[in-house]
C-alpha cells in the first residue's frame, strides 16, 4: 500500500472494479472512481458520460462511455491515444497498450515491442483481455493469443467452448 492502492475511497454502489500496477479504479452510482498512485495522472478521471467500463493498465486507464473509448495517464507509447474506433463495445488495458473491440473487430493502440497490438485475423470477436506485453481474445474459434511469448503466455491449449479469458503479467487463464 506504498501508494494508497489498498485504501478503498467511499464508492456508492459500485459495480465494478479494475486493477492496475499502483492504482484502481472502480465504477460506481456516481461515474468512474480511480485511487493510488497518481505521478502520471492514470487516477485523474476526465469528464465520462455514463460509463460502462473501466480498465486499468501499468500507469493508465481507460474507460468506455456513451462518447466511446477515453484513456488517461501515462502516454510514453501513444496508449492514452486512443484509435479511431466505431461504435465500441468493450476496452481492455494492457502494460503500455490497449485493445477495444469495434465494428471492425479488434483495434490496438499503444506499445507494440512484442506484437501486441499486431491482432491476428480473428472471426467475430466478442471478448478481450490484456496481459502486460500481449493479448487475448475469444472468438468464434476459441481464445486467441498474440504478443510476448517468452514464458508462453501466448501459447493457448485445447479449450472446449471457452467462455471467459483473463490476463496478467506474464500468464492466462480460461474457462473452457
Amino acid at each position: 500500500n506504498d501508494y494508497g492502492q489498498t485504501n478503498v475511497p467511499s464508492l456508492s454502489n459500485p459495480t465494478l472494479v479494475a486493477a492496475g500496477e499502483y492504482h484502481n479504479c472502480a465504477i460506481d452510482a456516481t461515474g468512474v472512481v480511480c485511487w493510488g498512485q497518481n505521478n502520471y495522472g492514470q487516477t485523474n478521471v476526465p469528464s465520462l458520460t455514463n460509463p460502462t467500463t473501466v480498465v486499468a493498465g501499468y500507469n493508465h486507464s481507460c474507460a468506455l462511455d456513451d462518447s466511446g473509448v477515453t484513456c488517461w495517464g501515462y502516454n510514453n507509447f501513444g496508449q492514452t491515444n486512443v484509435a479511431s474506433l466505431s461504435n465500441p463495445t468493450t476496452v481492455s488495458a494492457g502494460g503500455d497498450h490497449n485493445c477495444a473491440i469495434d465494428d471492425s473487430g479488434v483495434v490496438c493502440w499503444g506499445y507494440n515491442g512484442y506484437g501486441q497490438t499486431t491482432v491476428p485475423t480473428l472471426t467475430n470477436p466478442v471478448s478481450l483481455s490484456m496481459g502486460f506485453n500481449y493479448g487475448c481474445a475469444i472468438d468464434a474459434t476459441g481464445v486467441v493469443c498474440w504478443g510476448q511469448n517468452d514464458n508462453g503466455q501466448s501459447r493457448v491449449p485445447v479449450l472446449s467452448n471457452p467462455t471467459v479469458v483473463t490476463s496478467s503479467r506474464d500468464h492466462s487463464c480460461a474457462l473452457g
